[in-house]
Formats: C-alpha cells, sequence, structure tokens
C-alpha cells in the first residue's frame, strides 16, 4: 500500500485500484497567515483535529473545534475554517463519490473559490473545555 508524505494526498490519480476512499490528506491553518476557501463536495467529508482550536462554520451553524474532535460535512453542506485561536492541524477524507461525483473542492461563488485570511484570535471565554 502506498505511503502519503506531507505535501502528497490521496485522490483519484494516486490512489491504488480498488480503494472506496475519494481523497484523504492533510490540513493546517497556521496562526499567521492562514488561509482557507469556503467550499463543499459531492460526497461526505471527515475532519479529524489533531492540534489546535478553531471555530468552523458547517452547513450555516459556526461551532468550535479542537484536537480531538471529528467533524462530518455531508455532501452538499458547505464548511470553513473561519477563526483559529492555535494553529490547526488535521487529516481529511473524502468517503466516497456518487456516480458521476466530483473531486475535491467545490464554490458556489469565486469569491468561496478565492479563499479568505483565517484571523487569529484569543480563545473566546465560551470555547469548551474538554
Amino acid at each position: 500500500m502506498p505511503v502519503f508524505r506531507p505535501g502528497s494526498w490521496l485522490n483519484p490519480e494516486s490512489r491504488p485500484d480498488g480503494c472506496g476512499t475519494a481523497t484523504a490528506g492533510r490540513f493546517a491553518v497556521p496562526l499567521a497567515g492562514g488561509r482557507f476557501d469556503r467550499h463543499f463536495h459531492d460526497d461526505d467529508e471527515l475532519w479529524f483535529f489533531t492540534a489546535g482550536k478553531a471555530k468552523i462554520l458547517l452547513d450555516g451553524s459556526e461551532q468550535y473545534v479542537q484536537a480531538g474532535d471529528i467533524v462530518l460535512s455531508p455532501a452538499g453542506a458547505p464548511h470553513d475554517i473561519v477563526e483559529v485561536y492555535e494553529e490547526v492541524r488535521g487529516f481529511f477524507s473524502e468517503t466516497g463519490h456518487p456516480v458521476g461525483g466530483r473531486v475535491g473542492h467545490l464554490h458556489t461563488s469565486e469569491e468561496d473559490a478565492a479563499g479568505h485570511v483565517v484571523p487569529a484570535r484569543p480563545l473566546p471565554a465560551d470555547f469548551p473545555s474538554l
């Protein structure tokens, strides 16, 4: 089985024959100069946060996330990282595409596709503790 190192990710061009996972890889948003894009997928996507604290937008609802959290973005649900309180790192996986499904980040506007700076902010008082 292939090993995917930093800077590479599992995708339709690199995945082994018979692999049902559409894509998989790592993501990071640093405290300074981090960027992200509001997007959706034709299939479900899982995020597993391995480090950090942030606020995300998932299908119109803002939620706090931190290391250890798993987020499920259902097919078609816009999602985004909107604030970071500590550098976040994690792992993503698109679960598999429906027939005719598109790969990767899909956008509803050119503005969303261009991405945005993710502001670094102090940890909010209402941030949940583990």
